[in-house]
């Protein structure tokens, strides 16, 4: 790929555009959140939702990717939308390892046919909210995908922070040192000192949710077990909903404050190379907006 090409394809998207959401959804409170709003997104019209991809979940990898699939399940059911339990798909049951046989599980399958689909104008959107193993076996099993598809990853930190691991980077090393090196268009949504903003508290979720609809009261009950759990005693406390940043860059790209740099080298730290492939990545999200336009949608 040419960096005029790639550099074009990191052009944020406007218009309805196709997506895959490849998320480990019951690892946390947030990727429930993100389902949601992707699916109500689609719903209305605003984005085509090819696919939701589970991936895995450490330490056991196959179980984790096995509850995470189940997770992506029961948020659909609760949403009264069984169309899209057809497109949901199973990920990996190991980590990625380059110099093996990639592992054609049925998401990766289904990523590879949704990128090759000559129909579709302009590339795939790869939503990634958690390890990027599935893509990883994607584009080793067909290279050909790197120039159909752009992966928005919500992973690693900010580039001034003092360190690059963060749990979605964490889970499988080897697919995140794979695709920050092989060259596929990439934005990346960094988690601290970036999608960090996208803190909200119980008494916020309260006011919007409790009562609304059952998908509502599941996440708002997500968020106080997940209070409870970690045994938070300060009146102040809020919870970052990370991966409601994946979907909301692909409706309004605008609230995302961006720009292109070389791809980072990883490391203990982020290190620089002026002459690797060029990636976008985001420095700010406004909050409010997208909080707002959450809370519009899944309260429908």
């Amino acid at each position: 790929m040419t960096e005029g090409k790639r550099i074009a394809m990191l052009e944020p998207p406007s218009g309805k555009v196709s997506i895959i959401l490849d998320t480990d959804a019951a690892c946390e409170v947030d990727d429930q959140y993100a389902i949601a709003y992707a699916v109500r997104a689609a719903e209305a019209g605003e984005l085509i939702l090819e696919g939701i991809h589970a991936t895995l979940s450490c330490p056991d990898v196959a179980a984790g990717m096995e509850r995470n699939y189940q997770e992506i399940l029961k948020v659909l059911d609760l949403m009264h939308s069984p169309a899209y339990k057809e497109k949901t798909y199973r990920g990996p049951t190991r980590k990625f390892n380059k110099n093996k046989e990639p592992e054609m599980s049925d998401a990766v399958k289904h990523l590879i046919e949704v990128a090759n689909d000559e129909t579709r104008e302009g590339p795939l959107y790869v939503v990634a909210i958690g390890a990027g193993t599935n893509i990883a076996n994607a584009l080793v099993a067909a290279p050909e995908i790197k120039e159909k598809i752009v992966l928005v990853w919500l992973a690693g930190n900010s580039l001034h922070h003092p360190h690059v691991y963060e749990c979605n980077f964490l889970q499988d090393t080897c697919a995140g040192d794979y695709l920050f090196d092989c060259g596929v268009p990439m934005v990346l949504l960094p988690a601290f000192n970036v999608m960090t903003g996208l803190s909200t508290t119980v008494y916020e979720l309260e006011y919007y949710l409790s009562g609304k609809n059952e998908i509502c009261d599941y996440l708002l009950q997500l968020v106080k077990d997940y209070r409870e759990k970690t045994k938070v005693e300060w009146e102040a406390w809020s919870k970052v909903i990370w991966d409601i940043g994946g979907v909301a860059y692909i409706l309004h790209p605008e609230w995302f404050e961006t720009r292109l740099v070389p791809t980072p080298i990883i490391g203990a730290n982020w290190g620089s190379d002026p002459t690797r492939p060029t990636m976008r990545i985001c420095d700010f999200v406004k909050r409010d907006f997208v909080f707002t336009d959450v809370f519009n949608k899944i309260t429908k």
